[in-house]
């Protein structure tokens, strides 16, 4: 009668081991394939709200700081800028602060530091509910309301803080940056920043806000082309 042999108590360890050992590497690669799709969702999110806020302040670029623009009380100048009674909402020569010059004076930013909880928030009521009288002031609700609250984006650090800045570009020293290629009017530019995955991963994206051309006559630009390239 033959014998017939089986596995020692050590091969059996052995095999045991191997077939774990693989299994937590495969553990390991399916935990990583869930964070890397977490990660790419997040950036596909941050791209949608970066097109959001640069379409808020294109959509909205002649609009005025703190009065409505269907106010009777504004009137216009030989140079067609607008002018009103109250200077808590004019510049020093007059004229009406308009949405992109006030984001060059006071930029915006998530305040991550406060708001990071952790988790995305519970849902917010409509953020439509409650309407301000400038579109300036309704449309940083908006930006609070969905992206400081994190109601889309998860924070998991104050360091993934997200802000928008307009920087103005003239050739007075009075702009932000001086170039005596810019002719006309302070051109204003955009920069958007998102911060994510605890600060580690960074978006930007840089765009034009305002620019006017400089005009010589009431209602007459003077073309481009005979003002030295203008940007």
């Amino acid at each position: 009668m033959s014998k017939v042999s089986g596995l020692s108590i050590l091969e059996a360890i052995v095999s045991t081991v191997i077939v774990g050992i693989g299994f937590i590497a495969i553990l390991q690669m399916t935990n990583f394939s869930i964070q890397s799709i977490d990660n790419s969702g997040d950036r596909t999110k941050a791209n949608f709200l970066t097109e959001m806020v640069v379409e808020d302040v294109l959509g909205s670029r002649d609009s005025f700081w703190g009065v409505s623009s269907d106010d009777e009380n504004i009137s216009y100048d030989s140079q067609g800028r607008a002018t009103y009674n109250d200077n808590n909402f004019t510049d020093e020569n007059g004229h009406l602060i308009t949405f992109v010059e006030r984001l060059n004076e006071n930029s915006w930013n998530s305040d991550a530091a406060a708001n990071c909880t952790g988790n995305n928030a519970q849902p917010a009521s409509n953020v439509y509910n409650d309407q301000e009288v400038d579109a300036l002031q309704n449309k940083e609700d908006k930006w609070n309301s969905i992206i400081s609250q994190n109601r889309f984006l998860k924070c998991t650090s104050p360091s993934e803080d997200k802000r928008l800045q307009v920087f103005d570009i003239c050739r007075w020293d009075s702009c932000t940056f001086s170039s005596a290629n810019v002719t006309d009017e302070p051109m204003h530019i955009g920069r958007i920043e998102m911060r994510l995955n605890n600060g580690k991963k960074r978006k930007y994206i840089y765009f034009q806000a305002d620019y006017r051309l400089k005009t010589d006559l009431p209602g007459v630009q003077t073309p481009m082309g005979n003002q030295g390239g203008g940007s």
